[in-house]
């Protein structure tokens, strides 16, 4: 049976009102917010039959967690993450609740499926300043303690800002790019960012987001590393970023102006159908080495 596209962005829908505006502002500098957020995706995780559990540390004085689903097996397991919190004051519609919906999403159209590889399902906290680039980022807290463990992450998929779309022309800009690669001047797609050593797993994400859904979709590996599949890259593991591009197309980028009517569900709807063909089938043909620097 088809996934249910209306069942999809009502869901959609219900974890961005919660995110953005039940809750708003998921700064670190708010704990109790942040805490809010964290137990929300636990109890999502949890509702859709999957065994949550919290990866702890002290940031600030503060207890903050990674809120991890999925099967982490030792044999070697695929990554989907997202950051939830956001830049202090504001509501992060964009940033980055319209990726923990569609992990959460995800999470709940794959599970029960005899999926051909492991996945584990990770809600990444403090991704935002001030922890941005430290060593207390949710993401390299997670990847460091991998890289320690021997871990086998057969490659990580980072979903940053992936609700914001545009069709008018000049909406969009991107930084430069490879000789000979010519980019989109519209912001009607959804972005695969990789590096030279991730090439393969992008490509294959490419190609299934391309084939699972009616979501436009340019890559290219221009080693952007402003997000939490950086934190990946670091520790010898192959990663990609998925994501609308953030600044270089969403006007209300780290401001008040990041709400939810600016997002655009049909095609975040998309995009989820996309991600799930990736897990399903796409990542039958993904077959990176795993290993650590």
């Amino acid at each position: 049976m088809s996934p249910d596209r209306e069942e999809i962005r009502e869901r959609l829908l219900n974890h961005l009102k919660y995110l953005s505006v039940t809750i708003g502002d998921r700064s670190v500098l708010r704990p109790l917010s942040l805490r809010a957020a964290e137990d929300y995706l636990f109890k999502q995780f949890t509702q859709v039959g999957w065994a949550p559990q919290r990866q702890s540390f002290e940031y600030l004085g503060l207890e903050v967690s990674n809120i991890i689903a999925g099967d982490e097996s030792p044999d070697g397991y695929f990554i989907l993450g997202a950051h939830y919190d956001t830049v202090a004051g504001t509501p992060g519609a964009d940033d980055n609740a319209s990726a923990v919906a569609v992990l959460l999403e995800v999470a709940r159209l794959t599970k029960g499926l005899a999926l051909p590889k492991p996945w584990a399902f990770i809600g990444f906290t403090t991704e935002e300043p001030p922890a941005h680039g430290g060593q207390h980022m949710g993401s390299r807290v997670y990847a460091k303690m991998a890289k320690e463990q021997k871990r086998r992450i057969l490659g990580m998929v980072c979903l940053e800002m992936v609700g914001y779309f545009s069709k008018e022309e000049g909406s969009q800009k991107l930084p430069q790019l490879p000789p000979g690669v010519e980019g989109p001047s519209v912001g009607d797609f959804i972005c695969v960012v990789g590096n030279d050593e991730s090439t393969s797993l992008m490509q294959s994400v490419e190609v299934s987001i391309r084939e699972g859904c009616s979501l436009p979709v340019f890559a290219a590996p221009l080693g952007i590393t402003l997000s939490d599949h950086a934190s990946f890259w670091d520790e010898g593991y192959e990663a990609v970023m998925v994501t609308d591009t953030a600044f270089m197309r969403n006007p209300h980028y780290h401001s008040l102006g990041d709400v939810l009517e600016n997002l655009d569900l049909g095609a975040m709807t998309e995009l989820t159908l996309g991600l799930v063909n990736f897990l399903t089938l796409g990542s039958r043909n993904s077959s990176p080495q795993g290993t650590i620097a």
